[in-house]
C-alpha cells in the first residue's frame, strides 16, 4: 500500500489548534468524576441517536440515553440490535484497550463480529477475499468503494493502513491521520457485512488510542450524521484527486474542533450548576429528608433502619433519601453496612 496522499494546510493546522485548546481547556477543569459520567453518557447518548436516525430509526434522544445506560429495548428488528451492539463495541474498548496497550490491527474483525452479533450469521464476519457480496443493506457509504482493489488485497490493505496510523504516532496528530484511515477504510470496504458502522466504531478506537477522547465526551457519530453533506463532498473530491485527502482532513478537523468547543461549553454549564446548587443545599430535598434534618438538630444520629421507621419509607428510598444529604455536603457517615450511622455534618 503505497502511503496516503495529503498536505497539512493551515486550515488543518488552525483547526487541530482550536481543538487542542478546547481540550486542554476541559481537562484543566478537574471535573468530578460524576459530571464525567453524566457527561460521557450524554456524549454516547448523541451517538446512538444519531446512529438510529442514520439507519432510519424514529428515535428520541431519552430513548438513547436509555440504550446507552445499558437498557435493552423492545425494538423489534435488527436495527435496534445495531444499536445495543454499537453500545456494546465501545464499552469492549474502553473496558478491554489499554491506553497503554500497541494498536491492534485486528481490532477491526473484533468489532465487526460484535457489531453484527444477532443480525447476520456468525461466519458473516470475515474480510472479503474474493466472491462473496457485500450487503448493502443501511451502507450508503459503499458508493464510494473503490472497486478496483483485488479482492485477494482487501485484508491485507485494511491492516496496514491500521499499522500505518500506528507508525505515525508522535510523529503526525491524530486528527490528521484518523480521517486518512476512515477514508482509506471507507475506499476498500473489507467486510462483507456491515462496514459503515464497523468504521464508525473504529473511529471511536482511533480517538482512544490517539490520546483524544478526552474522557469519551467527545460525541463521534453525531458529526458523520450532521455533516453528512459535507462529508461525502470531500469524499468526492479525494476521489476525483487520486484519493488525495487533503479537503477531507480539513473537513474532518474543522468539524470536530467546533464539537470540541460545545463539550467545553456543555461542561462548563454542568460545573455552574453544580456549583449553584452546593450554594443551596435546600433546594430539591423533599419533605421527608427536611423533617430528618430537623430531627437530627434534637437527636446525634440515625441508622438506616430509624430512618425508614421514623418516615415509613422502604429501605431502597432511606438509602436514596440519606446518599442525596451526603452527598450535597449536609450529612456525614460513621460506620458501614448495617452499622451505618448518619449526623448532620456540622457537628
Amino acid at each position: 500500500m503505497a502511503d496516503p496522499t495529503f498536505r497539512i494546510t493551515n486550515n488543518i493546522l488552525n483547526s487541530i489548534v482550536k481543538f487542542e485548546i478546547e481540550k486542554k481547556g476541559i481537562e484543566n477543569k478537574n471535573l468530578p468524576e460524576a459530571i464525567i459520567q453524566k457527561a460521557r453518557l450524554g456524549a454516547n447518548s448523541e451517538d446512538i441517536f444519531h446512529l438510529g436516525n442514520m439507519l432510519e430509526l424514529n428515535l428520541s434522544l431519552k430513548t438513547a440515553g436509555k440504550i446507552a445506560s445499558g437498557k435493552t429495548l423492545g425494538i423489534e428488528d435488527y436495527k435496534g440490535l445495531y444499536l445495543t451492539n454499537f453500545r456494546n463495541a465501545i464499552e469492549y474498548i474502553l473496558a478491554t484497550q489499554s491506553a497503554y496497550y500497541p494498536i491492534q490491527a485486528n481490532i477491526l474483525l473484533h468489532l465487526n463480529k460484535i457489531l453484527i452479533t444477532g443480525i447476520a450469521e456468525e461466519w458473516d464476519s470475515k474480510f472479503r477475499s474474493g466472491g462473496e457480496q457485500i450487503n448493502e443493506q443501511d451502507d450508503n457509504w459503499l458508493q464510494f468503494t473503490d472497486k478496483d482493489i483485488p479482492s485477494v488485497e482487501v485484508q491485507s490493505q485494511a491492516l496496514k493502513i491500521i499499522e500505518w496510523f500506528a507508525s505515525k504516532q508522535n510523529q503526525v496528530h491524530p486528527l490528521i491521520t484518523i480521517p486518512v484511515v476512515l477514508f482509506r477504510l471507507i475506499r476498500i470496504a473489507p467486510f462483507v457485512f456491515g462496514n459503515k458502522i464497523t468504521i464508525l466504531a473504529t473511529c471511536k478506537y482511533l480517538f482512544f488510542k490517539g490520546g483524544i477522547y478526552i474522557d469519551g465526551l467527545i460525541p463521534l457519530t453525531k458529526n458523520f450524521a450532521l455533516f453528512e453533506k459535507e462529508y461525502f463532498e470531500a469524499w468526492k473530491e479525494a476521489i476525483s484527486t487520486n484519493d488525495d485527502v487533503t479537503s477531507w482532513i480539513e473537513v474532518f478537523t474543522r468539524s470536530f474542533s467546533g464539537e470540541a468547543k460545545t463539550v467545553g461549553e456543555n461542561v462548563g454549564k454542568l460545573l455552574t450548576e453544580i456549583r449553584e446548587n452546593n450554594k443551596q443545599p435546600f433546594l430539591e430535598l423533599n419533605k421527608r429528608q427536611l423533617k430528618i434534618l430537623r430531627y437530627l438538630q434534637n437527636i446525634p444520629l440515625v441508622k438506616r433502619e430509624e430512618y425508614v421507621e421514623i418516615l415509613d419509607v422502604s429501605t431502597m428510598t432511606a438509602y436514596r433519601d440519606l446518599t442525596q444529604l451526603v452527598k450535597k455536603g449536609l450529612l456525614r457517615v460513621e460506620g458501614h453496612g448495617r452499622g451505618t450511622k448518619y449526623m448532620l455534618a456540622t457537628r
